[in-house]
C-alpha cells in the first residue's frame, strides 16, 4: 500500500500538468485570437477570399495576354 501511495505522490503532479495542458490547448484551439481580435478561423476565411480574388485577377490577365498573342500584328 505504501509503494502505491508513493507512486501516486510522484506521478500525480506530472499527470495533472499534462491534463491541464491538454485541456487548455483543446479549449483555446480554434478560438485563438490574433492581434486584431479576430479568431484564426476568421483570418483563414479572409485569406481564402483574398486568394480567390487574386486568382480571378491573374486569370483575367492571362486571358488578356493570350488574346494579345493570338491576334495578328500589324
Amino acid at each position: 500500500m505504501h509503494d502505491w501511495m508513493s507512486l501516486v505522490d510522484t506521478w500525480l503532479p506530472f499527470l495533472v500538468l499534462i491534463g491541464l495542458w491538454f485541456w487548455f490547448s483543446r479549449r483555446s484551439g480554434m478560438q485563438a485570437r490574433g492581434s486584431s481580435g479576430t479568431t484564426m478561423i476568421d483570418l483563414y476565411e479572409q485569406q481564402v477570399a483574398e486568394f480567390r480574388s487574386m486568382n480571378l485577377i491573374l486569370e483575367r490577365i492571362a486571358g488578356s495576354l493570350e488574346k494579345c498573342e493570338g491576334s495578328p500584328k500589324s
